[in-house]
């Protein structure tokens, strides 16, 4: 069962990479500075729009996010300033 988990969460890694290389955005990789395999609170600070999420983005509340965790947040539409009425 581990290694299912841990197979689901790299081929997430890998996908997520991916996508977000062509759109500019950072990478799970790219805030896992200590190479861990998770980001925590302060690595997720260098994307301000994950920070801004992380609390909602970490369903275990185990005070980091896991790749699947992390790609569960990039699937999820990023919210987009309101337009200003006149």
């Amino acid at each position: 069962m581990m290694k299912k988990h841990l197979l689901t969460a790299l081929a997430l890694m890998a996908v997520s990479g991916l996508a977000w290389a062509g759109s500019g955005k950072v990478s799970f990789e790219d805030l896992d500075t200590n190479h861990d395999g998770q980001i925590s609170q302060d690595e997720a600070k260098k994307a301000p729009e994950i920070a801004k999420k992380f609390v909602q983005a970490d369903t275990n509340h185990d005070g980091k996010l896991d790749a699947a965790e992390f790609a569960a947040l990039e699937a999820s539409p990023m919210e987009t300033m309101p337009k200003e009425t006149k």
